[in-house]
């Protein structure tokens, strides 16, 4: 996935709304529901609530990129 994808995803997961997340990443809320709609397509997932599910559960709302590049990857 893309940067602006991931951003758009944990934002989402942390309940903003398109409007909130397009404010925030200088998108419209237009352009933020379009990514979301490739988002869902790359999860599989048939809607927004799914595939936060399936991205939680595939760790993806979590920001380890961090340890990763410290050399922490304790996972």
């Amino acid at each position: 996935m893309t940067r602006t994808e991931m951003k758009c995803l944990r934002l989402s997961a942390d309940g903003m709304s398109d409007q909130d997340i397009g404010e925030r990443l200088e998108l419209t809320a237009q352009e933020v529901a379009s990514v979301m709609s490739v988002v869902m397509l790359k999860l599989r997932a048939p809607n927004r609530m799914a595939g936060l599910a399936k991205a939680s559960r595939m760790g993806l709302l979590q920001d380890g990129l961090g340890d990763k590049q410290n050399g922490n990857n304790n996972q």
